[in-house]
Formats: C-alpha cells, sequence, structure tokens
C-alpha cells in the first residue's frame, strides 16, 4: 500500500516571471502552452473532470533518515482543486522538459478539457465534433493572435481574417449637399474613419470634395473609401411672418409657395386654427425659400347685442342681469352685462338696456273711435282699418303683430 503524505515545502511568493496558461486537450490527449505556442503530449492516471485552477504550490521530495517510507520521489505540480501535474508521477503526466518550462514560471492557469478540433494552418481548422463558438475561439487564441471565426464551425473552416465589408450610399440635395452613409457587415466592433478623424456612419458635407474614409476592425483589418462630394448649389432663405386668425395673408407673388402639409399652391394663406405653420417655395432663380408664419388670435369677440356676438374662434358668454348672474335674459325691462370671452383668453364686455317683450303703452284712457270705410289708423305702428268701432273696454289688450307681442296699457 502506497501511502501519500502532502508537504508543503514552498510556497509560490517569487515575483512573475511570465504569465502562462497551460491547455491540456483531452480529445487527443495533446497540450499546449501558451505565449511559445508550444505542443506536447500527456497522460493521465486517473479520470479527471473538465476544470480550471491556478498553481498552488510545488512539492518536492522530502530527505527522510532513519525511516522507511513509501513516498513520491519526483518533483510535481500541486493545483489548486488538488489535481497533481509531474514527470513520473502525477493524476497529469507530461515530457520532462515541459515540466521544466513550467516550473520557471510562478503564476499558472491549468484548462483541462475536450477541444474537438485540429489545427493545420490559419486556412484549414477541422472541427472533429461538437463544439461552442467561444471554446473554439479560446482554443484557437493559442495557435493565432489575429483571427475570425465564419458562422458554421462544422467541418473544415478558415479562420483567416476578412476586412469588414463596407457598402455605402451617397445622397445629393441642392439645399444640404452631400451625405455618405455607410452599412458595415462585420458584426464585431469596428472604427470608422473620415479624412484619418474617427467618425460615426454617415458624413455630411457642404462643398464640393474628396472624403477617404477606413473602416478599422478589431482584429486590425481595414477597409478603404474614397468618395467626390458635390456642394450645395441653391441658397436656403428664412423669413418670417404674423397675421391675425381670421384674416389672410398675401404672399410675395413672384415666389411659388406650398403647404407643405397638403403640398397646394398657395397665393393667399388663410389658417384654418391658430398655431405656426410653415411654408416653402422657390423663386424664378431656384433658391429654396421657408416662411416661418405665426397665426395668433388678438381679437376680442364683437358684441353686437345679447344675442348676437361674432368671434373668429369658440368663445362663451356670462350675463349679470340687473346685478346677478343669469343663464338667460328673463322678460321685462333689464339692464344686462355681457362679457364674451373666446377659447384664447380675449374678452369683450357691453351693457345694454333691453325690454321683452316689446310694449306700447297707452298713458290716457282710450275713447272709441270711428273709423270709415276707406280710412286707417295707425298705433305704435299697429295699422287698423276698415268700418268698424275700435275701443278698449278693458284695461289691457293683447295684439300680435308677426312674432311680436304688443300690450295697450291703460
Amino acid at each position: 500500500m502506497v501511502r501519500r503524505i502532502s508537504f508543503l515545502i514552498l510556497i509560490l511568493s517569487s515575483l512573475l516571471l511570465f504569465s502562462k496558461e497551460v491547455l491540456f486537450n483531452t480529445y487527443n490527449n495533446t497540450g499546449i502552452v501558451s505565449l511559445t505556442n508550444r505542443t506536447f503530449p500527456f497522460e493521465t492516471s486517473r479520470d479527471l473532470e473538465p476544470f480550471k485552477a491556478s498553481l498552488e504550490t510545488i512539492y518536492t521530495p522530502p530527505k527522510v533518515r532513519g525511516i522507511t517510507i513509501d513516498l513520491p520521489d519526483s518533483t510535481t505540480l500541486v493545483l489548486s482543486n488538488g489535481v497533481t501535474i509531474g514527470v513520473d508521477v502525477g493524476d497529469i503526466r507530461i515530457p520532462e522538459d515541459v515540466f521544466a518550462e513550467l516550473l520557471e514560471s510562478t503564476d499558472l492557469t491549468f484548462v483541462y478539457d475536450a477541444f474537438p478540433v485540429e489545427v493545420f494552418s490559419r486556412d484549414r481548422v477541422v472541427v472533429k465534433g461538437s463544439i461552442t463558438k467561444e471554446k473554439l475561439e479560446y482554443y484557437l487564441s493559442f495557435f493565432f493572435e489575429k483571427f475570425e471565426v465564419p458562422r458554421r464551425i462544422e467541418g473544415t473552416i478558415d479562420v483567416t481574417p476578412e476586412p469588414p465589408e463596407v457598402r455605402y450610399t451617397k445622397v445629393w440635395h441642392p439645399l444640404i449637399g452631400t451625405v455618405v452613409f455607410l452599412n458595415v457587415t462585420d458584426d464585431s466592433t469596428f472604427v470608422t474613419l473620415w479624412n484619418g478623424k474617427e467618425g460615426k456612419l454617415w458624413f455630411h458635407t457642404l462643398e464640393a470634395t474628396k472624403l477617404e474614409v477606413e473602416v478599422v476592425d478589431f482584429l486590425g483589418q481595414s477597409t478603404s473609401l474614397s468618395f467626390e462630394t458635390l456642394p450645395v448649389s441653391f441658397a436656403e432663405r428664412s423669413y418670417q411672418s404674423s397675421v391675425e386668425f381670421g384674416r389672410s395673408l398675401i404672399l410675395p407673388p413672384l415666389v411659388n409657395w406650398y403647404l407643405p402639409s397638403i403640398g397646394e399652391k398657395l397665393t393667399v394663406f388663410s389658417p384654418e386654427f391658430p398655431g405656426v405653420y410653415h411654408l416653402i417655395g422657390y423663386d424664378e432663380s431656384g433658391n429654396f425659400l421657408r416662411m416661418k408664419v405665426d397665426v395668433k388670435d388678438t381679437t376680442p369677440p364683437l358684441v353686437l347685442s345679447p344675442e348676437k356676438i361674432e368671434d373668429a374662434s369658440s368663445f362663451r358668454v356670462e350675463y349679470i342681469c340687473d346685478g346677478r348672474e343669469a343663464q338667460k335674459i328673463p322678460d321685462g325691462h333689464h339692464v344686462v352685462f355681457v362679457k364674451a370671452t373666446d377659447i384664447f383668453g380675449n374678452t369683450s364686455t357691453a351693457f345694454f338696456v333691453v325690454n321683452r317683450p316689446h310694449r306700447v303703452t297707452v298713458r290716457e284712457r282710450p275713447v272709441p273711435v270711428y273709423l270709415g270705410p276707406k280710412r286707417k289708423i295707425q298705433i305704435g305702428g299697429l295699422s287698423l282699418k276698415g268700418s268698424l268701432i275700435f275701443g278698449w273696454t278693458q284695461e289691457e289688450v293683447e295684439v300680435m303683430v308677426g312674432e311680436e307681442v304688443y300690450k295697450l296699457e291703460e
């Protein structure tokens, strides 16, 4: 029976010489040392699950006198998860020259996993089994500093980096000049340089010039393009105007004016609502014109009578009849205060003396009157004619003419 005794001989506290990763590919039992990309065969003495561990200590056989015990007589690396690596003994056994190289570093990370990949060259990497893109990229990082994994990773693949594919669209307008838009199909990180300066995926210029653009991806691969741009050819002029709501604005006749919302050509602008309107137009020289029209309602309602109020916008009316608020004006003789306010806060007020319904008052006692066959008499606009005796036998008589009611009182 072999007894194993753990001895902590050396605590790793020396300075870092080289930071290294050691990869054990269990698919073909081939190891790789980073930085030098050195490959080596290895074997295992027992089954191990995939792991990632750091170097814990170095086991060195002790010198024991006067006692007979069975101890490993070879130096081994002890990992933080308990796995040992050595030449003659250990869970993982590696060649002696590789072991000597690992002893030179005090900062080691060990990865033990299956990578079913065989690397012949950058343009011939054979994937022999199921593997994720992330694991494949990690595995290839031991062989290549710059590479690109294609979308499909089955079978033989080419990891040679391709420069980013760049498509462009160039748009020119006589008012705004030239705008160049780029579409980069590379799904990784990239930088766009316009004439040597970093920028976005679009560039705007008002002048005729030559643009040099370079798109550089994270692998350092680049694609360069060159563009000729056209300048602004028309001038753009802006005007401002204002108009009172309910009125019309006569536009300058030497300009073709349009309302952008409906595309209608205009000679007279009659706004339907208060607010800010933008008109566009062009003159005989081809210049592009803009006009900002501020339409405001500052005119208060026009109060013609308690019943007749006019305004270009909606309004509300308040009545004060004989000093009291009223919803409507009652019949009779009243003094009425009218207040009309439109939706923009413009207000008009007016006083009226009303008499509802209209009355014709006879102050003296009436006397009978004979009207001959061809004679007529008018009282307060009331016309009576014919051969009759007309008089009053009551103190008050109502007479209706059209829709008006007249009262004849004592």
